[in-house]
This record gives structure tokens, sequence and C-alpha cells, in this order.
């Protein structure tokens, strides 16, 4: 089952509002919207162009974030991010 927060956390952490997303990927901001509050799962074809757009892999919007775990042994002050162009 499509994970929406995945999404969400992805849409955040590369800069994109919802509209801007819709710019970018040709996905309606409605089916968007849908997708990260859970009441829509999406067609094959827009994961595929989600997954290249953020370049991961299908399966992580289909995974509980680690994070969210509760019994995960992440510490959260040891993660980064970094852009790579």
């Amino acid at each position: 089952m499509f994970i929406g927060e995945n999404l969400k956390n992805l849409r955040i952490l590369y800069g994109y509002s919802q509209p801007s997303l819709t710019m970018v990927t040709g996905i309606l901001e409605n089916d968007i919207w849908q997708y990260e509050n859970g009441y829509k799962q999406p067609s094959f074809e827009h994961v595929n162009i989600l997954k290249k757009l953020f370049n991961v892999r299908a399966g992580y919007f289909y995974r509980e974030d680690l994070l969210n775990l509760k019994q995960n042994n992440i510490d959260v002050n040891h993660i980064s991010f970094r852009f790579y162009e």
C-alpha cells in the first residue's frame, strides 16, 4: 500500500509545493493531495514519474519510514541529507 507521508516528506525535502510538483510532473494537484492523505493509490505510471524525480526506488513509497517506527535505533541527530548536482 502506498504511504503518502513518504511522498509528502520528499516533496517538502526537495522544496516543492503541491502546485509546483504538479507543474514538474504533470500529475494533477488534487491527485497529489489524495496520494499524500491516503485517499487514493497512484497508478504505476505516477509512481514511476515520482521515483525518477526524487531519485528513489519505487519501494520507498510502500515502506514505513524508519524514523516513524517505534522500535528504531536511529539517532535523528546523526542523519544528514546532501544534494548532488
